[in-house]
């Protein structure tokens, strides 16, 4: 049995994975700190049995299995591999978490059979994952963060994602649609950018807020008008919704990177 993580900057979700099977999944809002993320990560895995491998997607930058930061959390410097081997004397697999949802769309998902996609989870930030020729394309080790791209000077994820949102509803009096407008907006210029370089067969949009009723249509709607080339590229919602992360991140104990 795997067990399977995917630490968000909002939630954590652990579950045992066998393929794209899930049991006994649980879910509860990450704490603020570093210890206390630390703390509630031990409680999770140790509230279940003895496990083959523990497989991890975080909301962060990794190369080589080693966070490298979080920017939308307080678990930066911490060496999760060193301390989940040592003391669970296991394999123990880390990646980003929007890495590991791309390949849960790749093998069961809105990617099977495509060679050449984008993914980006949309949450309190913007991940996002590239496939090419059927594989993830890492670069030197960080390739596939666009929610840290500036668009008009401004960082994607503070204008696109869930977070933004949030803050919006709080802070404005506009009203929900209007927000929901501009949102769309700058996320379908997010998405234009991405197709200009790239030209994927399909965008796959996860993470919470991709669940948002409307958005995906009004992003693909603003998208394909802008689109100076009309190609029409399909942006779908990931086939494995909330799930994708937990399935992706247990099929790092078995594909190589």
């Amino acid at each position: 049995m795997v067990l399977s993580i995917d630490l968000g900057a909002t939630n954590i979700r652990i579950a045992e994975v066998n393929g794209d099977k899930i049991k006994n999944k649980k879910k509860v809002e990450t704490p603020k700190t570093k210890k206390q993320i630390l703390k509630t990560l031990l409680e999770l895995i140790e509230s279940y049995g003895n496990p083959s491998a523990i497989c991890i997607g975080i909301a962060g930058f990794v190369k080589n299995g080693k966070i490298c930061g979080t920017p939308n959390m307080d678990f930066n410097d911490v060496n999760l591999k060193k301390i989940l081997s040592s003391r669970y004397k296991i394999p123990v697999y880390i990646d980003n978490d929007a890495n590991c949802a791309g390949l849960g769309e790749l093998y069961y998902g809105r990617g099977k059979g495509k060679k050449n996609f984008v993914l980006l989870t949309i949450g309190t930030g913007i991940g996002g994952a590239i496939v090419i020729n059927g594989r993830i394309y890492r670069g030197s080790g960080f390739a596939g963060e666009p929610g840290h791209m500036l668009i008009n000077g401004k960082i994607f994820e503070k204008i696109a994602s869930g977070k933004t949102y949030n803050e919006k509803m709080k802070n404005s009096l506009n009203e929900k649609q209007s927000i929901i407008n501009e949102i769309s907006n700058n996320l379908a210029v997010g998405i234009l950018n991405i197709s200009y370089i790239l030209d994927p067969e399909v965008i796959i949009l996860g993470g919470g807020f991709s669940n948002f009723k409307g958005l995906i249509k009004k992003t693909e709607k603003v998208f394909h008008k802008s689109d100076i080339i009309r190609r029409k590229i399909p942006v779908v919602h990931a086939k494995l919704k909330d799930d994708t992360g937990l399935v992706g991140a247990a099929l790092l104990s078995k594909i190589k990177k």
